[in-house]
């Protein structure tokens, strides 16, 4: 176990390293581009190394639109897209999760064919052309589901973790709880939308898990035992199918991310994708290294840290350790 915790920093820290130096060389040519760069005789390394300072003391620059520090105003603007990730992860779970485990009990049956062609279907259709055909039939969803933006104008929410979600809940002495219902409303249509990717996902990988465990020894021991179906699934298929799930979900955080992204162009929300394209086409190019840092960091911290749970929760992932010892 120790051994795997070390080639896991050693991997972190590799592949940190290889971010940091993507980020320097975006950093100096968007630098050099825009004339400003202050002319210098330190050498690249030099310079690298004053980078990394920077990057430790969350130093990234300031916004030569509002003068705002780069790194806290990024992280603000992030944590907005994640509260989206997660609200789309809730959807689909809640929708995907019992297809997929259909479809893997019936498979190849009128059923299973009728859930895999839902999920292909969604597939098949742009995240950004769904979400641009929600924008256009208002109509439809009136006043109770908007369209635009993260929150109504007639609440002041100050930041305090980034989370909306979770900053509504700290002016209920102002506005009740009238700005937190007011959020969740904003973010119903922006998941639904985003939530059509994952719910093909899990759908396929749920099915495909399902399906796995049942051809498995231990089930037909089971059922040679006389159990019945429904105690078959609950109590041994369910356990083993779900958790395999979660690894294979982990190879799609960025594309998630990027999808989130373009969902949130669609609908005008503040996160970090509608943060970057505004930035940018008001020629604050120093928030493009910023973006690669905070996004790329986070699908690295966070793709190591799911693989290790895994290792501490699975026993087979556990013992698949020692195999070659």
């Amino acid at each position: 176990m120790l051994s795997f915790l070390l080639r896991r920093l050693n991997l972190l820290l590799i592949t940190a390293f290889i971010l940091t130096i993507i980020a320097f060389a975006i950093d100096q040519s968007v630098r050099i581009d825009n004339d400003i760069m202050q002319t210098t005789e330190h050498s690249y390394f030099l310079q690298y190394l004053s980078y990394l300072m920077n990057i430790f003391s969350g130093d990234l620059g300031y916004s030569s639109i509002d003068g705002q520090p780069l790194l806290a105003r990024g992280l603000v603007f992030f944590a907005s897209t994640l509260e989206l990730c997660f609200v789309a992860l809730l959807y689909s779970s809640l929708v995907a999760i019992p297809l997929g485990l259909l479809a893997g009990l019936f498979r190849n049956s009128t059923l299973d064919y009728m859930i895999m062609t839902v999920a292909l279907v969604g597939l098949a259709l742009p995240v950004f052309w769904v979400g641009v055909m929600v924008v256009l039939l208002p109509s439809i969803w009136g006043e109770l589901l908007p369209v635009d933006g993260n929150l109504s104008l007639i609440y002041e929410v100050p930041v305090v973790t980034g989370f909306l979600l979770v900053d509504t809940l700290f002016v209920t002495e102002q506005y009740g709880m009238f700005a937190f219902i007011d959020r969740i409303a904003h973010l119903i249509l922006p998941a639904l939308v985003l939530s059509f990717f994952l719910i093909t996902e899990i759908i396929r990988l749920t099915r495909h898990s399902m399906t796995m465990v049942m051809r498995s020894n231990y089930i037909k021991a089971a059922y040679a035992k006389g159990f019945s179906r429904r105690q078959i699934v609950f109590k041994h298929a369910l356990r083993n199918a779900l958790p395999p799930i979660i690894p294979q979900l982990r190879l799609q955080l960025s594309t998630v991310l990027s999808f989130a992204m373009t969902v949130e162009i669609v609908f005008n929300l503040d996160g970090i994708g509608e943060w970057l394209l505004s930035s940018l086409k008001s020629g604050d190019y120093l928030v493009l290294p910023v973006g690669v840092l905070i996004i790329t960091g986070f699908i690295l911290f966070l793709s190591i840290l799911i693989e290790i749970i895994m290792v501490i929760i699975s026993p087979l992932r556990r013992g698949s350790l020692y195999v070659d010892k």
